[in-house]
């Protein structure tokens, strides 16, 4: 049994991590003990990590840091390049760090430094005082570090007991000494380590979650419960961070509001744009229907808005009249509001797709979704044979053609009557036909709605049998190309109506409506 981590009281009864439990209660007897639990240490650790987000959107959990091998305790990386002034300095912003983790309970060490191993070693092996942090000033590195035990550099521990056996304990004496004959001896650890505490290696840190620079923060000397003061904060950074975009030439597609509560809780809104948007009206608007989901009885003490999605947004020339601009503005926030309120499943937008096939060329997408542009397909355009004169298309096309029963002459004329949903038509005038074939580039029937099955003879081996299976046969094609007509009965109603199939001797054809004009 060894000791993973060790509070204030048994480190100054001269216990440490790493020893066994046998050995500390023979120094402290009445040492209390409790069982490790790494899971759960790890889900705190990335709790806080989060948390720590009210400081800088660049936060990431040190897991391996929570090994005894490192010292038992748990580190966070935060990224605080361009975040110190925000809460006044660095001395300003490690005071607030480390007194807010001890309001919720936790002792916390905290180190400044160019490197994240600079400053990793210098939060465990800095002689605290009167002040739980210290600050390594730019360049300081390697001088702070040196006189720092070779455990600093967060090696294995048989690593340590390599080095401390050859006389090399302190990180200073490696400094001097050839790369080469560090990665000889013992591997390219600590070369490697000993590199990056100094600047001479990129360490990167991935943070916990997508970072961007469009964030802005709100923090407040005391929490604020009421309604009217989180909105009005909210508006304030609405405002911030479309001068921030502006300044970009951007604007949000998606948007996420974090509110920062004394306990240590995080509660979170999300909101999306259905098009690029950096009106700030527009953009506190989008949470204020939501507002009144978050619970603030204990206060909120810290509020953060990001743009995690953002998108060009040149700027435009406004109308004289501004009705033009006004008209798709309106709409554009019409659509985010009933997003935001019913959810974005629940309102949609027709999308183009490349296909021919009718029932395949438009599909819904959420309002908020980015959407690329499509080039239109020839059957909204024209004919799918000639591009000459757009042929009219049904005010309502139906979800699946459906099949019905026709008398037509053959092998190319349009029907002469047809009965559908229990309803004879008997037809007065027609158009067509205007013929869509299958698209071959997806296996020729892979976007037609109605199933049809195809036999095959018997092949001769199994290479004939693929080959037939990777192209589809001809036959295949032409069973499926449909050709459409526009039908008027006598009554005046009008329907888009297609035959399927290449008429052939002894072959009944099959006819479906598509969709009916106004």
């Amino acid at each position: 049994m060894v000791l993973s981590a060790v509070n204030t009281a048994a480190e100054q009864a001269g216990i440490h991590t790493g020893m066994t439990l046998a050995d500390a209660r023979a120094i402290l007897p009445e040492l209390r003990t409790s069982e490790a639990d790494p899971e759960a240490d790890n889900r705190m650790l990335t709790q806080l990590s989060d948390w720590c987000g009210r400081f800088s959107p660049w936060t990431a959990p040190d897991e391996d840091g929570a090994a005894p091998a490192f010292g038992g305790a748990g580190s966070i990386w935060l990224d605080v390049t361009g975040c110190a002034h925000l809460f006044g300095g660095e001395d300003a912003l490690m005071r607030d760090i480390t007194g807010r983790l001890a309001t919720l309970g936790f002792t916390a060490y905290a180190a400044i430094a160019d490197t994240p191993g600079g400053a990793w070693a210098a939060a465990r092996y800095t002689r605290y005082k009167r002040k739980h942090w210290t600050i390594i000033r730019k360049g300081q590195v390697q001088d702070t570090i040196a006189a720092m035990p070779v455990a600093g550099l967060r090696l294995a521990p048989a690593t340590v007991a390599g080095l401390q056996a050859v006389g090399l304990r302190r990180i200073g004496d490696l400094m001097p000494m050839p790369r080469t004959a560090l990665v000889d001896r013992f591997g390219s650890e600590v070369a490697d380590r000993l590199d990056q505490a100094l600047g001479e290696r990129p360490e990167p840190v991935s943070p916990l979650t997508l970072s961007t620079p469009w964030h802005v923060r709100r923090a407040f000397a005391e929490p604020i419960g009421r309604a009217e003061d989180i909105l009005e904060a909210v508006r304030g950074l609405a405002h911030e961070l479309a001068t921030t975009l502006e300044a970009d030439g951007l604007g949000a597609r998606r948007l996420t509001l974090a509110f920062y509560h004394p306990d240590g809780k995080i509660a979170r809104l999300e909101a999306g744009t259905s098009r690029a948007s950096r009106s700030a009206v527009h953009l506190a608007r989008l949470f204020t229907a939501k507002l009144d989901r978050i619970e603030a009885a204990f206060g909120i003490d810290a509020l953060t808005l990001t743009a995690t999605v953002t998108e060009k947004l040149s700027p435009t020339q406004a109308a004289l009249d501004r009705r033009h601009d006004h008209d798709e503005a309106g709409v554009a926030e019409l659509a985010d509001k009933l997003s935001n309120r019913l959810g974005g499943e629940n309102v949609v937008q027709m999308t183009l797709q490349e296909s021919h096939i009718p029932e395949r060329a438009i599909t819904t997408s959420p309002a908020t979704a980015r959407t690329r542009p499509v080039p239109a397909a020839p059957w909204r355009t024209g004919s799918s044979l000639h591009r000459s004169l757009p042929r009219p298309r049904p005010l309502r096309l139906l979800p699946r053609p459906e099949e019905v029963e026709a008398v037509a002459p053959v092998p190319d004329d349009p029907p002469v009557m047809f009965r559908w949903r229990k309803q004879v038509f008997r037809i007065e005038h027609a158009d067509g036909p205007e013929r869509i074939a299958p698209e071959w580039w997806n296996d020729g029937l892979g976007l037609l709605e109605t199933e049809q099955a195809h036999t095959e003879d018997s092949r001769e081996n199994e290479d004939s049998e693929n080959e037939a299976a990777a192209s589809p046969s001809p036959s295949s094609i032409q069973d499926n190309i449909r050709d459409y007509y526009r039908v008027e009965d006598r009554r005046g109603r009008r329907f888009w109506v297609y035959r399927e199939g290449i008429y052939s001797p002894g072959a009944r054809p099959h006819w479906y409506v598509h969709g009916v004009f106004g």
